[in-house]
């Protein structure tokens, strides 16, 4: 492989924080470091209610994170998932992945390693997400009243839970992607979200599955989506855009054959993925939209918005 200049991209909400992990690229750090780095600074942003404080809660009102990191030279991995009461699960990821033999946690599980680990506990529902989980409430579930089970329980779970998922499933979700690749040509892949808005407790998205939401290999290149991760894990949709760029198609091509195979499924939701390959080549793809994607290397004084492909059915 040629030598790739150092350089990161990341989706819409990682762009203006792409700048920490490119200052460490420079200064010769890893592409883990950089990863990290950038997926804190989003993860602390309360503007930002798909991913860490701030995010939107669960049914429940309660916020819950999901995130996964990728090494790609070694191929190691560490991911969480609906973990309570703590911000940065991408630096939760990570000690999973450097310091367990698992790949992934969960719930209490995750929480406690969490604690053993040093990180410490806070609050992540802010006024907004709150406001917008009563806003929620009144809409589509209504207070019960005395004496009556709330709609989530006394709904038939075969019926009511898919009525409610597909109310929800065309815009109530978001994740962060970022990938890099450093002077060792040592590739980094991270994912960190509040999965989708109002989600039943325990869900887990594509996010913190490895090979759905999240993969990466040096010989090849990385990927990451975003959207209705239901529909990524059915596709082991990152790896097989990986796959399709080891299988020999470029990297524009990999991305829109990954969006046809979402489109294919016919089911209701998007996905949009974000994907570098080892020649240093970029791309972004969406079923819904018109893709754009953010670029900083170690030259750059500023990130790049860059455009993507949008495959429609």
């Amino acid at each position: 492989m040629a030598k790739v200049k150092p350089f990161m991209i990341g989706t819409k909400n990682a762009g203006k924080f792409l700048y920490a992990g490119t200052e460490m690229l420079r200064n010769g750090g890893s592409a883990i470091d950089a990863v990290e780095a950038s997926t804190k600074l989003v993860e602390a942003n309360p503007k930002d209610d798909s991913v860490g404080y701030g995010g939107v809660p669960n049914l429940l009102g309660k916020v819950e994170l999901d995130a996964s990191i990728m090494d790609g030279g070694t191929l190691r991995t560490g991911s969480v998932g609906a973990v309570k009461g703590y911000i940065h699960v991408i630096s939760i990821a990570r000690m999973v992945m450097e310091k367990t033999p698992h790949v992934m946690l969960v719930g209490s599980g995750a929480e406690l390693f969490a604690k053993a680990m040093g990180f410490k506990k806070q609050n992540l529902l802010t006024k907004e997400a709150k406001a917008s989980y009563q806003s929620f409430l009144k809409r589509y579930a209504g207070q019960p009243k005395e004496g009556e089970k709330p709609w989530y329980v006394k709904y038939d779970v075969d019926f009511g839970l898919r009525e409610w998922y597909d109310k929800l499933t065309e815009k109530q979700h978001g994740t962060v992607n970022i990938i890099a690749i450093d002077k060792n040509g040592d590739i980094c892949s991270g994912v960190s979200t509040s999965g989708t808005a109002f989600k039943f407790p325990g869900r887990l998205g594509d996010s913190p599955i490895i090979g759905a939401g999240n993969y990466c290999d040096n010989r090849f290149g990385a990927a990451a989506c975003t959207g209705r991760g239901e529909l990524a894990i059915r596709l082991s949709l990152a790896r097989t855009i990986v796959s399709y760029m080891e299988n020999g198609m470029t990297i524009r091509e990999a991305c829109a054959r990954g969006m046809k195979d979402i489109n294919e499924l016919h089911e209701k939701g998007d996905m949009n993925c974000l994907a570098m390959d080892n020649k240093g080549n970029t791309m972004s793809a969406s079923t819904a939209r018109e893709s754009i994607h953010w670029y900083m290397d170690t030259d750059s004084k500023e990130p790049e918005e860059r455009k993507g492909i949008w495959i429609k059915e």
